[in-house]
């Protein structure tokens, strides 16, 4: 259980790292936002992938507690990282096509 423990908080911290790097990243579009049209037609995607980190995040820390506490349901709610994980890598792979 330790080391489940390990990799939630681990989760935890990358999630919020790259919401946070991300959120950087779209405070920088907006500043930009009149100087370039292609910052307008990438912003949807940068959102969407912020927001899917932003999910990662609050999946591993809801894990993560769960697990600490021994929550009756928290092997449910261990999958919920894997949720956000599955997400960021769907709209990663829709680049491809």
């Amino acid at each position: 259980m330790k080391y489940l423990q390990i990799l939630n908080a681990t989760l935890l911290a990358l999630g919020v790292t790259l919401s946070v790097v991300l959120g950087v990243v779209c405070l920088q579009f907006l500043v930009y936002w009149d100087q370039s049209a292609s910052l307008r037609a990438q912003m949807p995607f940068l959102l969407q992938v912020t927001a899917g980190c932003v999910a990662l995040a609050a999946g591993a820390a809801v894990a993560f507690a769960a697990q600490r506490r021994s929550w009756p349901g928290r092997w449910l709610v261990q999958g919920l990282p894997g949720l956000a994980i599955a997400g960021i890598l769907l709209l990663l792979v829709s680049l491809r096509s």
